[in-house]
């Protein structure tokens, strides 16, 4: 089990807990289904607003998009479907990081992504539609005062003079109605590490959101701020050395392969946002001429290559940022309610017991079952209808 001083020292671990290869698997896994499905549905969007697949590509690429008033109202509406899909994905996939980092501070390091699948599984509800529950309690206030506003407009000279007297409640209300969107994004921040780690399900997202907003409002905000820092720390350590080694691949290569390198790095750079520096990685080159038909290919697989990359830099920073919440999580609930979540019993114990208490059923059964043979051979004695046992003596 980790040591936790359970205050803002803690938040720094997290650069070490996002370096993990399942987590930061899980988050690769979690961005190219999110990728595929939003690609998909934006496209079908571009699509039923009359755009072609050849225009999209021309002017997309690899990453198509929307802009606002772009497609009409059904293709508006399947391009937000595709944004809430890659929110989901993106949720799931941060409560399997923050259930590895759980099981992790609690010194089981040997927790697998298939454990984690497992229990997303029969916990995914909590994640998705605790933060939905914030919301729709926000938008009940928001209607309900949209129709306040309605019966003061229809109702002559008593509408106003009610809204008047009544404003202080009004005004209450609606204080409540700002607490519950604060609340709301509390719920956003934190569903994937409440439920991740002791398998809590939507009420408890819902009342630990409320608590935690109430009760540690300043912790939250400034833990919160403090593990961004450390993320993104995290992120520029790693994004310099898949730099430098980006660059001493090209340095090394290049001195054999030349041109041929180049053509290949600039067809690649032209599908792809490439966050490293691309004149300093390709500054021992010469200058790119026209590629072949092969460059052309190997180009763009390098694209893809490289895409996977930037995927891994990605996943890196959702693997870092989830573990942190969970961490956070973990202090916070060791804060404000004086209980160390790393010491609750594992609920698997419980489903090994009936396994232990077979035998021992076993063993009763083979018990009551001689006790009954014996009561029989004793009645038959009684009833004299049996002989007696020979002897078995010399006689």
């Amino acid at each position: 089990m980790a040591k936790l001083h359970f205050d803002v020292r803690d938040i720094f671990r997290v650069i070490r807990l996002g370096w993990s290869g399942k987590k930061i698997w899980i988050g690769l896994i979690g961005l190219i289904v999110a990728y595929a499905g939003y690609s998909i549905l934006v496209s079908i969007g571009h699509l039923v607003s009359g755009t072609t697949l050849s225009a999209l590509w021309h002017r997309y690429g690899l990453f198509p998009g929307a802009l606002i008033g772009e497609l009409t109202l059904l293709g508006t509406l399947i391009h937000v479907l595709g944004m809430l899909f890659v929110l989901a994905v993106v949720f799931l996939a941060s409560c399997m990081i923050c259930k590895i980092t759980y099981q992790q501070l609690r010194g089981d390091d040997f927790y697998s992504s298939g454990d984690a699948w497992r229990f997303l599984k029969s916990n995914w509800t909590g994640v998705l539609f605790g933060p939905i529950a914030v919301l729709a309690m926000f938008v009940f206030f928001v209607v309900v005062g949209a129709i306040i506003g309605w019966l003061v407009g229809v109702i002559p000279w008593a509408g106003e003079l009610a809204f008047a007297l009544f404003f202080i409640p009004i005004f209450f209300a609606a204080l409540i109605a700002i607490f519950i969107a604060i609340v709301f994004v509390v719920a956003l921040m934190m569903s994937p590490a409440i439920v991740g780690t002791v398998g809590e399900d939507t009420l408890e997202v819902i009342i630990q959101s409320f608590s935690l907003t109430w009760s540690q409002p300043w912790r939250l905000l400034f833990y919160s701020l403090w593990m961004n820092v450390s993320v993104l720390i995290g992120v520029s350590i790693l994004g310099g050395f898949m730099g430098a080694t980006l660059w001493l691949i090209s340095w090394a290569c290049g001195l054999f392969m030349g041109q041929k390198l180049a053509n290949m790095l600039v067809v690649a750079h032209r599908y792809i946002p490439c966050p490293w520096n691309w004149d300093t990685i390709t500054c021992n080159l010469p200058a790119a001429g026209m590629p072949s038909g092969t460059e052309m290919w190997a180009g763009r697989i390098l694209a893809v290559m490289l895409l996977l990359l930037m995927g891994v830099l990605m996943s890196y920073g959702i693997s870092a940022k989830a573990s942190g919440f969970s961490l956070i999580y973990v202090i916070l609930r060791k804060r404000k309610d004086d209980e160390n979540l790393l010491e609750w019993e594992d609920e698997t114990l419980d489903e090994d017991a009936p396994a232990v208490a077979e035998p021992e059923k076993q063993e009763e059964s083979e018990a009551s079952e001689a006790t009954e043979e014996t009561g029989e051979g004793a009645k038959e004695d009684d009833s004299g209808e049996t002989s007696e046992p020979k002897s078995d003596g010399g006689n």
